[in-house]
């Protein structure tokens, strides 16, 4: 199936006529892939832990993680130091609220990667700011100014920049508890006939691990449960 029409812009009126036959093709050729597949869930006796997966999807698909905790997502963000992390904080707060407000995709408003770049060296111009690799000349043009004003979290006092984050490979007991994990996790799943993978995959478990070892007791009752607690 030709994939060219998947990264258009889809918010764009009118469609194409290429955008709507892609459109169309999803339809066409998904609707009796769904029926083959739902006949082999049924007859494995998993429908129940396909609904429950769906339901994990669309909870972690509504959850808001709280304004503290958005810089602890963002790729790279362990390189920066706290007075950069202060800069990536207001600018993941930034990007989402505009986000919302323009019913837009995260990486529409910033590009995640550009976003470490950006707070790592603190553009005080425009064109600065079109200098750093990776920025794109449209997103200086739609959002530069209000970019720029991020910058200022840099002048909060000491106390109140973010504390540098620690890798799960920082902590000397990660690999072996990380395996110990895994092991119980393949157990489970040969005993019920399911791919490992799909019982947990590596992105879960340091899920799980991040979870419990980076947060504070507040911060857990503020964030959402990982997978491996909260799903099948």
């Amino acid at each position: 199936i030709d994939k060219s029409e998947s990264r258009t812009n889809w918010l764009q009126r009118p469609l194409t006529n290429k955008q709507l036959e892609y459109a169309a093709a999803d339809a066409y050729h998904l609707l009796p892939c769904f029926n083959l597949i739902i006949d082999s869930v049924k007859a494995a006796d998993l429908f129940n832990i396909v609904i429950s997966e769906s339901e994990l999807v669309a909870n972690k698909r509504e959850f808001q993680a709280p304004d503290e905790l958005l810089d602890k997502d963002i790729k790279n963000a362990w390189q920066l130091r706290p007075h950069e992390l202060a800069i990536l904080r207001e600018l993941a707060v930034w990007r989402r609220n505009k986000a919302i407000r323009k019913n837009l995709a995260l990486n529409f408003v910033l590009k995640e990667h550009n976003m470490t770049e950006i707070a790592k060296r603190g553009p005080a111009s425009l064109n600065a700011l079109r200098q750093i690799p990776g920025v794109e000349a449209i997103e200086v043009n739609r959002s530069g100014v209000e970019i720029l004003k991020c910058e200022q979290a840099k002048a909060l006092p000491e106390e109140q920049h973010p504390a540098i984050l620690k890798r799960l490979i920082d902590f000397p007991s990660y690999k072996k508890v990380a395996k110990e994990i895994k092991q119980k996790i393949n157990k489970v799943a040969k005993e019920h006939n399911i791919p490992e993978d799909v019982m947990a995959s590596k992105k879960q478990v340091n899920q799980l691990i991040s979870w419990n070892w980076k947060l504070s007791a507040a911060q857990k009752e503020q964030h959402i449960k990982p997978d491996l607690l909260s799903s099948w």
